[in-house]
């Protein structure tokens, strides 16, 4: 399966997306060597801190949120923050994924750019007895996999197109239970998943081997929770805290492929040969904790700082499974396709996909942001940001997790009843990678996000 990464190196702006994979190595039983797996099977790409959520006003301040969550996007961030809503609210956040990596000193070999909604919603504000609030249904796009991957290598290029992704529909209610405390959780159906279809094209020279094409369908689905506070001990001074549960979901796994030959000049090639199979299974997403502090030290301006925590070293994949590569025939003799067997499923880490020998790591984000509002006499003109670093779920050939380092920037309009903010997210990193006999790698992610927030009625 993938994503991303999956694996080697998940660049973690909080979400960047892709998993896109072409699957050519046998799997071996759960009591043999984890199976040596191509570098797009196994890849994530930034999709691993489950604790972040989604909005080009909170990436504009560096993700550094979860303590001034006051808008409609809240509910992906910390749900207490739903009690600040005063009026209806309609939001749309739309994102580009994008993201490099390749050998220090040389040309990336690997690229990936794709376009995702990444969040809606609809909020309404409440007053029971005296306690104010929201409820807000929310859809996000927890894990994208749409967009076009190309991979290089020196006898091979891969190819990949995708879509779709892990998405999460959300019902949730932030209260303000008294003057300085304020309370909120979500219920969250996952569900959906992705297609996506892979070719291996080889380069050069002869081979008994051709090209190679894959289609994989993914399905997802499981129920998980979310529950935050916002404390004011003083005012101006937020003090945010958000629980994400972990939960095990149903999984529904399918893999076509076919396999074509090459042959001489003056020869005919054999003809292409397909293998297909579909399996059940389980994914363990793992829970996440965070914490936040953000002050107002004057009116216009904000300032706020995260710790968020993933707790990847319990995810793992039950029952995945590779398809083999179909041995090359004579020509014109039939050839019986092999099919998986259960001796052939695995039970990995995830998303590394590897064994219980090269352990998974937590990922952890330290985050600090601002954003200073510039007041005219229609406008507010909002203007963002932010810092961060990101210790990765993978070990590097030192048997270390290696830390990427992020920044980001933000700008903002808002008018009495509509808010349009964008935010640009960059993250990068290098590592000894342990699969590249300790060469240096480098990776870049690249994120933009558009949001608009609708108020009808409100005043500002």
């Amino acid at each position: 399966m993938p994503f991303p990464p999956v694996a080697r190196h998940c660049g973690r702006s909080g979400l960047l997306g892709a998993a896109i994979c072409l699957a050519a190595a046998t799997a071996h039983g759960q009591t043999s060597p984890t199976p040596s797996l191509p570098p797009d099977e196994k890849d994530f790409l930034g999709l691993t801190s489950l604790a972040l959520g989604s909005g080009a006003r909170a990436f504009g301040m560096g993700g550094a949120f979860l303590a001034r969550a006051d808008d409609a996007t809240a509910a992906s961030w910390n749900p207490a923050g739903l009690s600040y809503l005063r009026s209806p609210e309609l939001s749309l956040v739309g994102t580009r994924n994008a993201f490099d990596r390749g050998q220090q000193g040389l040309p990336a070999t690997d690229s990936l750019v794709g376009y995702t909604p990444d969040f809606m919603a609809v909020a309404y504000p409440l007053d029971i007895r005296g306690v104010s609030g929201a409820v807000q249904l929310s859809y996000q796009r927890i894990f994208s996999f749409g967009g076009t991957r190309t991979i290089q290598r020196n006898d091979f290029t891969f190819n990949t197109t995708g879509e779709g992704g892990f998405d999460v529909v959300a019902l949730g209610t932030g209260l303000r239970l008294t003057r300085s405390l304020r309370f909120g959780g979500t219920l969250n159906r996952w569900f959906n998943g992705y297609h996506q279809h892979r070719v291996r094209t080889p380069l050069g020279g002869q081979r008994a081997r051709g090209g190679t094409e894959q289609d994989i369908d993914y399905r997802l689905s499981g129920w998980n929770l979310n529950a935050g506070s916002i404390w004011s001990p003083i005012e101006n001074l937020n003090v945010g805290g958000v629980i994400k549960t972990a939960f095990t979901g149903k999984v529904d796994l399918s893999r076509s492929r076919v396999d074509s030959f090459s042959a001489p000049a003056n020869e005919s090639p054999p003809p292409p040969t397909s293998n297909a199979y579909g399996l059940g299974g389980s994914l363990h997403l793992p829970g996440a904790f965070g914490i936040g502090l953000s002050w107002r030290p004057t009116s216009p301006l904000t300032l706020s700082a995260d710790y968020t925590r993933t707790f990847w070293s319990t995810g793992q994949i039950h029952r995945f499974f590779l398809l083999a590569a179909t041995p090359s025939p004579d020509p014109g003799q039939p050839v019986e396709p092999p099919q998986p067997e259960p001796s052939e499923l695995l039970d990995l880490e995830y998303p590394t996909l590897s064994g219980s020998d090269r352990p998974q790591e937590d990922t952890e984000q330290v985050r600090i942001g601002g954003e200073y509002v510039i007041v005219g006499r229609r406008l507010r003109l909002p203007v963002r940001a932010g810092f961060f670093t990101d210790r990765q779920y993978f070990l590097d050939n030192s048997g270390h997790p290696p830390r990427f380092t992020g920044v980001t920037v933000g700008l903002g309009v808002a008018t009495r009843s509509l808010l349009v903010d964008a935010a640009y997210v960059l993250e990068y990193g290098s590592y000894a990678d342990a699969e590249a006999s300790g060469a240096e790698t480098f990776t870049r992610f690249h994120r933009f996000f558009v949001s608009f927030i609708y108020r009808p009625g409100a005043a500002r």
